[in-house]
């Protein structure tokens, strides 16, 4: 009962503190990060990394079932049931914390490098044109044999801890194709989208163990370590990243010059994001998307992202100013 009481109690000086070093990102950056973060994953990593499964699902789901349980006898209104519950609340918010999520409030690239958030049309223009002029490049280039044993020989090193997810299809009605678990430093996907976004999720994934964990950030470190591969179809699935990014931009904010680009587009690239609509229009707009979306939008916020789920799409910033002023060309590795 003494320990139970001592963990509930315990999330009250955790919130305090979260909020603290929220407010005081430069602690994360020379203290976190330096002596606490790279030696977690490394662990993590030589625990977790040698087994095929991914345990952070198989965690996930006890967790979910755990939490239901609780629900359902703190409904008795008896107070060791309530402490239960907050003791297990307790406990997962310092381990998320502890083992990565204090990621959330390091200095952002944006703030870093004093980047601004609105640009005119040109050179949106210009940014797109140069990716679509690389990718028709790139798609020249393409070995039409290349399957996702090829990409996973390629981007799975030892002891990268890359998994693909035991239950894919609840993650794609949430219109997810990859997920970091912070618990065990895995970092999952989707087997079952195209071809072509598997080199990005996977690299997406692996920017959070880097411990970028602002998606858009997580985002363009993917699209630089895609284009800057060795292996043409993973340079390929970075530009096809950007280009869709970058064509989404267009279609928000000038419509009616979308078909001018689409007619530029090598047949293969056409190809590949008509493959890519049909896959995603299966999924999208179902009752888990939205519930997904909403929920994901509310935990972002609260995680110092203040724009919630439209942080995603802040890689199309980065990307145009990777290309226009050359700032970020050598901050991201």
């Amino acid at each position: 009962m003494k320990i139970r009481s001592f963990l509930a109690i315990a999330l009250i000086p955790q919130i305090l503190i979260i909020n603290f070093l929220k407010n005081n990102p430069s602690l994360i950056d020379d203290y976190y990060l330096r002596f606490i973060y790279n030696n977690l994953t490394k662990i993590n990593s030589f625990l977790f990394s040698k087994v095929e499964i991914p345990i952070g699902e198989i965690l996930y789901i006890i967790i979910i079932v755990l939490y239901i349980y609780l629900f359902v006898k703190v409904i008795s209104f008896k107070l060791s049931d309530f402490l239960n519950l907050l003791a297990s609340t307790s406990i997962l918010y310092f381990l998320f914390y502890f083992l990565w999520g204090l990621n959330y409030f390091k200095p952002s690239i944006i703030d870093k490098l004093d980047i601004k958030s609105e640009y005119e049309f040109h050179v949106l223009d210009e940014t797109i044109n140069k990716v679509i002029f690389e990718i028709n490049e790139e798609s020249s280039f393409l070995d039409k044999d290349f399957n996702k044993s090829d990409i996973l020989k390629i981007i799975n090193p030892t002891d990268s801890n890359i998994k693909k997810s035991i239950i894919p299809d609840i993650f794609l009605y949430q219109g997810v194709s990859g997920h970091y678990v912070p618990f065990t430093s895995e970092a999952i996907f989707v087997d079952k989208i195209p071809l072509v976004d598997i080199p990005v999720v996977i690299l997406h994934e692996q920017a959070h163990q880097s411990g970028y964990a602002d998606e858009g950030e997580a985002s363009f470190v993917a699209f630089r370590r895609a284009i800057n591969n060795k292996e043409p179809y993973i340079r390929y699935s970075g530009y096809f990243y950007a280009l869709i990014n970058l064509l989404s931009e267009i279609s928000n904010k000038n419509s009616d010059k979308l078909d001018d680009y689409i007619t530029k587009l090598d047949e293969k690239v056409i190809s590949d994001i008509n493959k890519a609509q049909n896959f995603w229009s299966k999924y999208s707009d179902s009752f888990l998307d939205k519930a997904q979306n909403y929920i994901y939008d509310i935990f972002l916020k609260s995680n110092n992202q203040e724009t919630g789920i439209m942080t995603y799409g802040e890689v199309s910033l980065y990307i145009i100013h990777y290309y226009q002023e050359g700032k970020l060309s050598s901050f991201v590795d």
